[in-house]
């Protein structure tokens, strides 16, 4: 049986790693094959909304879900998503960690991980799923643009030696566990992390 994590495409650089493993996922590839770009040009959260992607200083990885569940439950991507990642950072040892709906990760307040989740329906069924998950992992007090000092923060700024790579390898250590939980399990876990049941008004 094929581990989760493999197969694994590594980029120097790219424009978004969601945008090439849906490609890859059209194309065949398995339940559990997962992108990682040292940096993305094009890098995005939700809404279009642009996520700051420099040169090895944060995780930028896109995995391939292939879950037997009816395109109702496409939503629940999220949160199994999110959950692996706050697992993941938790247990790398960043403190404080919150989520903030949908699926960002705030670490005492500020974000330190995006969640974007772009589903294939048809027939009722979920096709396919591309999770994208970025980690600011290696950002100094200065590394990020101006305008987001004030709210984004990093494992190296929340005093967590770690580099790219162990992240990587936690966060694929982490979904696996995240899968086996009963999901009824996995949402409360989740909800007591600070989600919320619907989207606040904006």
């Amino acid at each position: 049986m094929i581990s989760f994590g493999y197969p694994r495409r590594w980029l120097a650089e790219t424009g978004s790693t969601n945008d090439v493993a849906r490609e890859w996922a059209l194309a065949g590839a398995p339940d559990g094959a997962v992108v990682v770009a040292a940096r993305q040009t094009s890098g995005r959260g939700r809404r279009e909304r642009k996520w700051d992607s420099p040169a090895d200083a944060g995780l930028y990885a896109s995995f391939i879900l292939r879950p037997d569940w009816p395109a109702a439950r496409a939503p629940d991507l999220a949160i199994l998503a999110g959950m692996a990642a706050f697992h993941a950072l938790e247990k790398a040892g960043v403190g404080d960690l919150r989520v903030k709906w949908p699926n960002d990760l705030l670490a005492h307040g500020k974000k330190i991980c995006g969640v974007l989740v772009e589903p294939r329906l048809g027939a009722g069924r979920i096709e396919f799923a591309v999770a994208g998950i970025g980690i600011n992992v290696g950002q100094g007090p200065d590394g990020f643009p101006p305008e987001l000092r004030a709210t984004a923060t990093s494992c190296r700024n929340e005093g967590v030696a770690i580099s790219v790579d162990r992240m990587s390898e936690g966060l694929i250590e982490s979904f696996p566990v995240v899968r086996q939980m009963p999901f009824a399990a996995l949402r409360a876990e989740w909800l007591a992390a600070g989600a919320k049941e619907e989207e606040p008004e904006l």
